[in-house]
């Protein structure tokens, strides 16, 4: 039964997003966009009270398209949340596999399951053609509908038992340990939940001149926050100056971030606060993510 509210997340039923507002937001409505910009859209129309949206993977890195939204979304970030990846390789009708790089002439999936299934790829289907869909449960349900020869689909076990597809290699990504890190996107103002924030996510842009961006980054050295993320951007219309997306290991509810923040408005062009929130128990794991303390060797 829905609680009422509303969450919007990319793509089809049993989609690794779907699993995580699922999880997520068990008692919601939920219900999946086209694209990432419908889904982000969705919530600043007010249609919907929150979207879930993947923003890096722990093998294939950030997610490029999410990753241009934040720039001009007007969302903020409320949490994160860590999902577990486990790909798996799965067709329609065929039970078993006896000469797969014959019978499989065409593999379907997002482009994210493709890159973090490279090498189970290149060993099990080289000539197989990958054709790019939506999202890893898009492709389960093409292929369950198409019901074609010769096809198959990079997808999750949840999606796959979902639209009937029989699997036939499990765990198939590059590395065991393969980790999404979504975020809730939701229309509150960043400082309203902030009570047990651990990380800061902010963009800013300094001028393109000697030494801007260490005077930029120095700010976090000298209040003793630790960086767990810094990205670039590629020079566009919406980026004229350089521009950079960091995760910051303090939440505003800390004295040294604020300090932090007020300081480092003086040393950049512009600064863009996306949001403070509490960090995910899994970076403590083995997950690709840096912890939000400082691992005892490293100090």
């Amino acid at each position: 039964m829905s609680n009422g509210i509303k969450i919007t997340y990319l793509g089809e039923r049993g989609s690794y997003s779907h699993q995580a507002a699922a999880q997520l937001f068990p008692d919601a409505s939920l219900e999946g966009m086209r694209n990432f910009n419908d889904v982000v859209g969705a919530v600043e129309s007010g249609d919907f009270d929150k979207a879930i949206i993947p923003i890096e993977n722990s093998i294939s890195g950030r997610i490029p398209d999410v990753h241009k939204l934040l720039l001009t979304m007007q969302l903020s970030i409320e949490a994160e949340y860590m999902l577990e990846i486990r790909h798996c390789f799965a067709v329609y009708g065929m039970r078993t596999i006896e000469s797969p790089s014959l019978e499989i002439k065409t593999i379907y999936s997002h482009p994210q399951g493709f890159i973090q299934s490279r090498t189970f790829l290149h060993s099990h289907f080289p000539k197989a053609d990958l054709i790019d869909m939506s999202d890893t449960a898009s492709a389960a349900r093409l292929i369950s509908e198409r019901k074609e020869p010769g096809t198959a689909a990079i997808t999750s076990p949840v999606a796959a038992r979902e639209y009937g597809c029989n699997v036939l290699y499990e765990n198939i990504s590059d590395v065991a340990e393969n980790y999404t890190r979504f975020v809730v996107l939701g229309r509150d103002n960043i400082g309203d939940n902030v009570a047990n924030a651990d990380i800061t996510t902010i963009i800013f842009q300094v001028n393109h001149t000697p030494g801007a961006l260490i005077r930029a980054l120095s700010v976090f050295e000298e209040g003793g926050i630790n960086l767990l993320k810094l990205e670039t951007y590629t020079i566009s219309e919406k980026t004229a100056r350089p521009t950079f997306y960091i995760d910051a290991g303090a939440g505003l509810n800390d004295k040294r971030m604020i300090e932090v923040l007020r300081r480092l408005e003086t040393r950049v062009a512009y600064v863009k606060l996306l949001g403070s929130y509490p960090a995910s128990a899994v970076r403590k794991r083995s997950s690709g993510f840096l912890p939000v303390d400082q691992p005892v060797g490293d100090k």
